[in-house]
């Protein structure tokens, strides 16, 4: 047992001994693992065989009701990794893009800077999906995967990066190492340097990458001088690396390893050894092939000698993967008896517990009571507390890291009497969609964020409206019962804006005070008024969907099979000058601003959601649709049933919208062109506008 010569004191006397432990830590976070899917977690074992993971049930401690912070991926590694919730970030909605920047500040407190801090060798293998590099702000910006990498894992404290960039079956079709791709053999390579990769006869890897080894054969990979990926081998090869780091440390060095398998994640391609073993299909094959991982990982800490003294977690991103109504792999192994994530309800992106809550088991041969079942709740996010409370690391103040991470120590070591770890969480959905759960009670806010795409808002309909679940009575989330419990809906609907608005939830935040963000009076020559009280007369033209005026304001609803946006002109007879209305998005997904210059050659557009708010340059007459010139994007929240004041100022080719607190410019000629109409366009929904005036 390594001590650490000293260390604050812990939450009592009890964990005094405790906190001059430095263990190995070793978290092994699976992709898209569902709750149902290892025998520990109830599987048939007629189905699926799990036998590593199995024994760490076994030999460690099982979790009955442990949590993602969100139903996809990036956003969960993010609290996994900074114990904090990723919707406090720009990432308010869906997952990162291969080409993001990092996600994580290089100056944020997390496991391997704690870690580090403490002596410890840190490293990070698998699926990484937590951005590379640092954008200049543009939105043209992308990961240039032809040149040094960074700011990556490297530079916030881990040691060794071996990583898949995003996703099993991403366009980068490689692996990074370090700082640059596996194998780069030509690109932005500094002179005179040789960058490691394979042998040239390792089958492990291929010279091509193409579409159809993408997930779902959608897109083209991005052209890279380097070692690709062959899909079946990945997790060998991923399962090579972790077992081989863990071989090279030293028995009196501390270590951390953050493992991230790309299995279950689609595309599902098991093995060749592995192809048809399980009695499930496919993805029973796939199971077991993430289960061989966990093994080898597992055999490697035997075979070091280490395994008494290193805490060992294993758990998923999130929920798994549950369409039966589609044919693919998951749904062969449904129709096989399998239930992927037992009987909770929904999938990963949904806001039901099938995407949240997933399998969680701990081992700890030193401390860790064996064969021990928990039902504590607890979040993913609490990893990095509860690490800092067994290396003794007082954690910094609520609001400035670790926002929203518990320390679940006592629950892991089964202390007795100790008090729960949590009394409230809070989950994000892919969509945006907010729940708050406390005791037996789960409230659904049931608002996503307003651009989701159409077919979205239709098919997870059922998610969108607020909602109460008594989970203790009813696990399955089948009857809603906030109308006879108006008073917990009231609670809780407060706590979860507290929290929200607070910045953090590791302690009560003070109440915050909305104000409205207010903008400086507008001033110049007025050119145009329409205060949208009645129907505006001519020049003004409603060309599609439908418009109504109601409430002392104009709203333009796109209706049902019409493909294009409902739009609204009017003139805009300016070249510098300032264009300024009210706004409420109400249902609509999305507004768009479309802005043509005289003669309408050119145009230009600021598109508002609630969670986004962005300017790009349109295509040109005969050009293709694909020719959009993005400008400026900046996330921003707005509340759709209120009214939000857009004001956009035009001064030579510089352009800056203003909404709620947040600014964006963008820069370019045609925006310094003399400007003739402005057509408001909604999208999917009904948005309201008033009282809009234009000034030179």
């Amino acid at each position: 047992m390594r001590i650490l010569p000293s260390l604050a004191f812990l939450l009592s006397i009890s964990f005094a001994a405790l906190a001059a432990d430095t263990p190995n830590v070793v978290i092994i976070l699976a992709d898209d693992y569902g709750y149902g899917s290892a025998g520990c977690y109830g599987a048939d074992g007629k189905l699926i065989q799990t036998p590593n993971i199995d024994r760490l049930a076994r030999e460690g401690r099982r979790f009955t009701d442990a949590n993602t912070t969100s139903s996809v991926c990036s956003p969960t590694r993010y609290s996994v990794v900074t114990g904090r919730y990723c919707w406090r970030t720009s990432l308010t909605s869906g997952v990162l893009s291969t080409f993001s920047p990092l996600h994580i500040e290089t100056t944020r407190l997390n496991m391997a800077s704690l870690l580090k801090k403490h002596g410890y060798q840190t490293a990070a293998i698998g699926k990484w999906h937590l951005g590379y590099g640092s954008s200049n702000g543009s939105p043209k910006w992308r990961t240039d995967y032809s040149a040094e990498i960074s700011p990556g894992p490297l530079d916030i404290g881990f040691d060794y990066h071996f990583g898949v960039p995003a996703n099993h079956g991403d366009v980068a079709g490689v692996y990074v190492e370090n700082r640059f791709v596996y194998g780069l053999r030509s690109g932005n390579i500094p002179e005179g340097m040789k960058i490691p990769g394979p042998d040239t006869d390792n089958t492990d890897f291929k010279s091509t990458y193409t579409k159809d080894d993408t997930e779902g054969g959608r897109a083209d990979p991005i052209p890279l001088d380097a070692p690709r990926r062959v899909n079946e081998r990945v997790m060998p090869v991923l399962t090579s690396k972790a077992a081989g780091w863990i071989s090279q440390q030293k028995k009196d060095t501390p270590f951390f390893l953050y493992y991230t398998p790309v299995a279950v994640h689609n595309p599902v391609t098991p093995d060749k050894d592995m192809a048809g073993k399980s009695a499930a299909g496919p993805y029973g094959d796939w199971i077991q092939e993430l289960d061989r991982s966990v093994g080898g990982v597992l055999k490697a800490l035997d075979d070091a000698g280490l395994a008494q003294d290193t805490l060992v977690m294993l758990s998923s991103d999130n929920g798994g993967v549950f369409h039966p109504e589609r044919e693919m792999p998951q749904t062969t192994a449904f129709k096989a008896g399998l239930k992927v994530n037992g009987d909770l309800r929904g999938s990963k992106h949904s806001v039901w517990q099938g995407g949240f809550q997933v399998p969680f088991l701990a081992r700890w041969p030193a401390k860790i009571p064996a064969g021990t079942v928990c039902d504590d709740m607890i979040s993913l996010a609490d990893i990095l507390a509860t690490t800092a409370a067994i290396v003794g690391e007082k954690l910094p103040a609520a609001g400035t890291a670790a926002e929203d991470s518990h320390n679940a120590l006592p629950a892991l070591l089964g202390t007795k009497d100790a008090p729960p770890t949590r009394e409230h969480m809070i989950v994000h959905s892919s969509d945006g969609t907010f729940a708050i759960r406390k005791g037996k009670w789960k409230w659904v806010e049931g608002v996503p964020v307003s651009d989701i795409k159409p077919g979205v808002r239709k098919t997870r309909a059922d998610e969108f409206k607020p909602q109460l679940f008594n989970l203790k009575d009813d696990p399955a989330e089948v009857t809603d019962v906030a109308a006879k419990h108006p008073e917990v809906v009231k609670e809780l609907s407060m706590l979860l804006n507290r929290y929200r608005d607070g910045g953090y939830s590791r302690e009560m935040p003070p109440v915050v005070e909305k104000k409205a963000a207010a903008l400086e009076p507008l001033a110049g020559t007025p050119v145009v008024e329409a205060d949208f009280k009645s129907m505006p007369p001519k020049p003004w033209t409603a060309l599609q969907g439908e418009w109504k005026v109601r409430d002392d304001a104009i709203w333009g609803a796109q209706l049902k099979n019409q493909k294009n946006g409902s739009t609204l002109r009017g003139p805009l007879p300016i070249t510098d000058g300032v264009l300024e209305y009210d706004l409420n998005l109400h249902t609509a997904g999305r507004h768009s601003l479309r802005i043509a210059t005289a003669g309408g050659k050119h145009s230009f557009r600021v598109v508002v959601s609630s969670a986004q708010i962005e300017i790009a340059k349109n295509p040109d007459q005969g050009e293709e649709q694909n020719k959009v010139v993005p400008l400026a994007r900046e996330k921003l929240r707005l509340d759709t049933k209120a009214w939000h004041t857009l004001r956009i100022t035009f001064a030579g080719d510089q352009i800056t919208a203003q909404i709620n607190g947040t600014t964006v410019k963008g820069t370019h000629p045609v925006i310094g062109e003399a400007k003739e109409q402005a057509n408001l366009i909604v999208f999917d929904g009904e948005a309201g506008f008033r009282n809009l005036r234009v000034v030179k």
